[in-house]
């Protein structure tokens, strides 16, 4: 039986599906890539904002002209879309075999292989990975308290709720053994991680623990929101080594009016006093953001002081998106909502500013010899791609390589090129 797993949406969503995955796992299943080569088709689906919808509903129909034409047998759709719409979804695609509601994507897993008549192999790894073998995505909660007013997060996956320490250390674990070297801590808000339970270190205690895992090289936090970021956050980065000197820091903002506006429950002196903190205690670290514009009631004023602010900290990385007005969230019924070429136009203006910061960024790396992680190689060229501890897969700039080098194997090199999102590199002799 040919299985393609199909996942839509972030790397929260990629750490599902392998949970999925690994519970369908057996001598009789194939997993293939592409929903044409297989017999069954299960999506894991994105809802977060409209264009994600969209995206989820077309891969759904396409799988379900697959069916008519009787290529594939059986259709299963899961995630953030189902969480939410799944009455209307249930009405609207009816070729669609299961839909599932559910947050437990272990169970969904089971149900999906006793409804194929699967046997799951109890050897089997707790997940099976969607991403190359050395590095992983590790999930430490579900949900978020942070209700910011543009966010449909809360809508879809409720309250904040931590996963048992004791449990993902073993998660850990597992994947070190497995080969991964590099573990990617993830959730909506991974500062808020213990909070829900009372303990405002359990995510400090949590890396400590994850570090003394030998095998492990690399520790990379994301999704980090600056509400919530301790001193003895900062701290651990001078203490941990394996911890990447790089941090996801979501701003959106940084005009008090707009701030408040979101919800972000911070100012512009407490975001303006942690970058300051960051830089000045863990030298070398590396600031990704993200920024919104166009969102209800922003005016000029609020767009040029959110430029400025730019200009004047140079994040080492950005990404900036136009505000999506999603129904059920507070944004959606504000007053003074922009037009979409306002916001097309502030978004271009951003992004041709951080380019030039990019730019400048990668432009000091140059000449120096700095550890890469490798991620994949072309055969045919001879070539290979990776990250500096300073990017993120499938986000950050990637760093090219003349060389065949072990996937996965980090190796010191020399950049002897570099633009705005891209470097070259040679292996130091």
């Amino acid at each position: 039986m040919k299985i393609c797993v199909v996942t839509l949406g972030c790397p929260k969503n990629i750490v599902d599906s392998e949970y999925l995955s690994a519970r369908l796992f057996n001598n009789q299943v194939q997993f293939v890539n592409e929903a044409v080569d297989a017999d069954v088709v299960i999506i894991n689906t994105c809802a977060f904002i409209l264009s994600a919808r969209e995206e989820a509903i077309e891969t759904i129909l396409e799988a379900v002209q697959l069916k008519q034409e009787g290529r594939i047998h059986r259709i299963y759709v899961t995630g953030c879309l189902p969480q939410r719409y799944i009455d209307e979804l249930k009405k609207e695609i009816p070729e669609v075999d299961v839909f599932f509601s559910g947050q437990d994507f272990q169970e969904i897993g089971r149900r999906i292989a006793q409804d194929l008549n699967l046997s799951h192999e109890s050897s089997s790894p707790i997940r099976k990975l969607q991403t190359p073998s050395h590095y992983a995505y590790l999930k430490i909660s579900e949900g978020c308290d942070n209700r910011c007013h543009y966010c449909t997060i809360p809508l879809i996956k409720g309250d904040f709720c931590s996963f048992a320490e004791a449990e993902l250390i073993s998660e850990a674990g597992e994947l070190a053994a497995s080969g991964v070297k590099e573990l990617i801590v993830i959730a909506q808000d991974t500062t808020y991680f213990g909070r829900d339970r009372g303990d405002r270190d359990q995510l400090i205690q949590l890396i400590r623990k994850i570090a003394e895992i030998d095998s492990l090289s690399w520790i990379r936090l994301l999704y980090a929101h600056p509400a919530h970021f301790s001193d003895k956050l900062i701290s651990l980065y001078s203490e941990i080594h394996k911890l990447c000197r790089y941090i996801d820091l979501p701003i959106q903002h940084i005009s008090n009016k707009m701030l408040k506006l979101m919800g972000r429950r911070v100012t512009e002196k407490q975001v303006r006093t942690l970058i300051d903190k960051l830089r000045d205690r863990v030298p070398g670290i590396a600031i990704r953001t993200t920024m919104m514009v166009g969102y209800p009631g922003e005016n000029e004023a609020d767009f040029l002081l959110l430029k400025n602010f730019m200009e004047e900290t140079r994040f080492e990385r950005v990404g900036v998106f136009k505000y999506s007005p999603e129904e059920g969230t507070r944004a959606f019924h504000m007053e003074k909502q922009l037009d979409e070429a306002i916001k097309e136009e502030r978004l271009d203006e951003l992004m041709q500013l951080q380019y030039d910061i990019a730019y400048e960024h990668n432009q000091q790396l140059v000449g120096r010899t700095i550890p890469v992680i490798i991620d994949e190689k072309d055969e045919e060229s001879s070539t290979c791609f990776g990250r500096t501890q300073w990017d993120t897969p499938l986000i950050d700039n990637t760093v090219h390589i003349k060389e065949s080098l072990a996937i996965g194997s980090i190796t010191p090199i020399r950049i002897t090129q570099a633009d705005a999102y891209d470097m070259w590199g040679e292996r130091n002799a």
